[in-house]
């Protein structure tokens, strides 16, 4: 079993699952589980799709990030589809799924889903 705290719970095909997304450096990690003991999670990543900002300070160029890229539950929906048909058995007991970086096989909606967009000044990850 695992801690609910700080996940979100989302509903597929009839099937309750919880997620929770951490930032890294460099990447965004995804989780996603059920609450049924001994039974594997999906992890994936993505990068963070953000926007690179050029500034000047005291004669010198700097680059500030921002406006990331933000996991929605459009996102995880796709994410536990994509796992599924990748062999993962989320209600069996069994090993973690990790899938890697998934970028290219999700879509993202980057003109969507992005913090300036979403009006979200807290990152969700």
């Amino acid at each position: 079993m695992f801690s609910k705290k700080n996940k979100r719970k989302i509903t597929v095909d009839k099937n309750k699952y919880y997620w929770s997304a951490t930032g890294d450096d460099g990447w965004i990690n995804l989780y996603i589980m059920n609450d049924i003991p001994n039974s594997p999670k999906l992890v994936c990543y993505f990068y963070y799709h953000q926007d690179e900002i050029e500034f000047e300070y005291d004669g010198k160029i700097g680059v500030k990030l921002t406006n990331q890229f933000v996991i929605t539950s459009y996102i995880v929906r796709q994410v536990i589809e994509y796992g599924l048909s990748k062999g993962w058995e989320p209600f069996k007991k069994g090993k973690d799924l990790r899938l890697g970086h998934i970028d290219e096989y999700i879509d993202l909606r980057l003109d969507k889903n992005k913090a300036d967009l979403i009006g979200d000044k807290k990152s969700r990850t």
